[in-house]
Order: structure tokens, then C-alpha cells, then sequence
């Protein structure tokens, strides 16, 4: 197949193109088509995908500038959609944890949506704008709400990412803030997880939560960082919580599991076993 990937130099889209490619596929980078969205419309012809993973992604800096975020996420949507209508392929978007403060848990598709920052924020509305443009322009689309997707060469700033950090460096792992927990999926199941998707016969439209269906605290990930390192770092646990930071969001992920017949592989422990071998090449 064709398949057109947004935010192809980022952390999942890299990580989804290589794997869509190693799976026999053609992989086009989209990036420059959506970057110019409003002057360009020499469009792929005769797609079979868009999957757009782009374009802002960071919480901490859509606090800073939140209307870049709303601008960039939602204007980056239009234009992948827009590509996705032209080539006449079927579309996903990457979406992110859009629930807010959790009323129960696990967190289901059913669970009421609410914003605590701008790049959430920018997530939902992006979200009603696919399925608008889905419904109107008969667009197949399946929505991913991301919670916690973690492997190689992510971005400073997020938990795992510092945690190898750290052990690459042989320094002290410290923790903001011990407590909130997460439901953390290896990259290896989601790029498995997009090969599910994409190679459906029939296209299995709608929304879905994308995870593990477990939930760790910051201290109990870098424990078994400390514990799969040989014990090396010490953990520095401070308690500078983030303002309306979410306690623990754990995912329901039987939605999913039925629609693609997939499941994850990887527990937290392999993955970042995995992820300690790789930092130590």
C-alpha cells in the first residue's frame, strides 16, 4: 500500500515509518504538504493512508503559547485531512489522554472528555473536526487516543526519556513528583498496532483509547529502571506536583483489543529492559 505519514521526524511518526516500510509498504513524508496547506495543491495521488501523528506535542510548551498550539494542531489536521480527501485514502489521527480529571477508572471511550491545557485542548476540537469532515466528505477515519506511548529517542522532558538519561549518565534519577501514575505502551506494540489498523479489509472506523490497561506511579517506574540498571542510580524523589496534574488514568483498552485483534507484548519491565540495552550501545 500507499501510506502517507505526518510528523515523520518525530518520535512515533519516525517510528511508525520505519515500521510501515519494513512491512513491505510505501512510506510518503507528508510534512512539507501539510507545512504548506495553503499554497500548495500538488497533492499524492491515490493514497491509502494518511496517518497524522503531527504537529505539536509538547503540554508544558502549550501553556507558554497556547495559541500557536491551537493554530499548529488544528491547521496541521485540516491540511492532512484535506490531503486524505484529495488521494481518497482512509485517515488516522493521532489524538492524546483528552479526559480531564478522571471520574472512574479504567478510563473507557465512554468517559466524558474535558480540557486541562492547551495541547488537550487542541486534541478534542482536532478531534471534531475529523469526524465533521469524516461525515461530510465520507472520509474513513480512526481516531487514537494516545495515553502514554514510550521507546528510543524521545524527547527530553518526559519521564522515560530522563529516567535512561540518567542511567546513560550514571546520575541521579529525580522525580518531580513521585505519585501520579500512567498506563505506559511500548512503541513496538503501537507500530504492531498500526500494521493491525491499516491492513484491514474491512476499515473499522471510530475512536479508541491506545494503551496497556496498567497504570504505574513515577516512583514505581524508576524503581524498576533502578533495579533493571544494576542499582547504579539513585532516585531523588522531590514533591513539586504539576498544577492539575492527573493522579492515575488508567486506559480500558477492550475496545481496541476486539476491533484490530491486537494485543500488547511488551510489559513495562521488557520495554524498558529493552530500552536500558539499547542506552548502554
Amino acid at each position: 500500500m500507499k501510506i502517507g505519514i505526518t510528523g515523520q521526524s518525530g518520535f512515533i511518526g519516525g517510528a511508525v515509518a520505519r515500521a510501515v516500510s519494513g512491512a513491505g509498504h510505501q512510506v510518503i513524508s507528508l510534512d512539507k504538504c501539510i507545512r504548506s496547506y495553503f499554497a500548495d495543491n500538488d497533492y499524492p495521488k491515490k493514497l491509502d493512508w494518511v496517518l497524522h501523528f503531527a504537529a505539536s506535542t509538547s503540554i508544558k510548551a502549550s501553556m507558554k503559547d497556547p495559541f500557536f498550539t491551537y493554530r499548529n494542531n488544528i491547521e496541521s489536521t485540516l491540511a492532512a485531512l484535506k490531503l486524505s480527501y484529495h488521494s481518497r485514502a482512509s485517515f488516522v489521527f493521532m489524538s492524546s489522554y483528552v479526559y480531564g480529571q478522571p471520574k472512574y477508572l479504567p478510563i473507557d471511550e465512554k468517559h466524558p472528555i474535558a480540557c486541562l491545557n492547551p495541547y488537550m485542548g487542541s486534541k478534542i476540537l482536532s478531534e471534531e473536526i475529523c469526524r465533521q469532515l469524516s461525515d461530510m466528505l465520507c472520509i474513513p477515519l480512526v481516531i487514537l487516543r494516545g495515553f502514554y506511548i514510550y521507546g528510543n529517542c524521545q524527547f527530553p522532558g518526559r519521564l522515560i526519556s530522563d529516567l535512561m538519561e540518567s542511567v546513560r549518565k550514571g546520575i541521579p534519577m529525580v522525580l518531580n513528583d513521585p505519585a501520579p501514575k500512567r498506563d505506559y505502551l511500548y512503541i513496538k506494540d503501537f507500530e504492531a498496532l498500526i500494521l493491525k489498523i491499516i491492513s484491514q479489509v474491512q476499515i473499522k472506523t471510530g475512536t479508541y483509547n491506545v494503551g496497556s490497561g496498567h497504570s504505574y506511579s513515577n516512583l514505581e517506574v524508576a524503581e524498576m529502571v533502578r533495579i533493571l540498571s544494576g542499582g547504579k542510580c539513585d532516585i531523588v524523589a522531590k514533591s513539586s506536583p504539576r498544577s492539575q496534574d492527573v493522579s492515575d488514568c488508567t486506559v480500558d483498552v477492550s475496545l481496541i483489543k476486539e476491533a484490530f485483534s491486537w494485543e500488547p507484548r511488551y510489559s513495562l519491565e521488557k520495554g524498558l529492559s529493552e530500552l536500558i540495552q539499547l542506552s548502554a550501545l
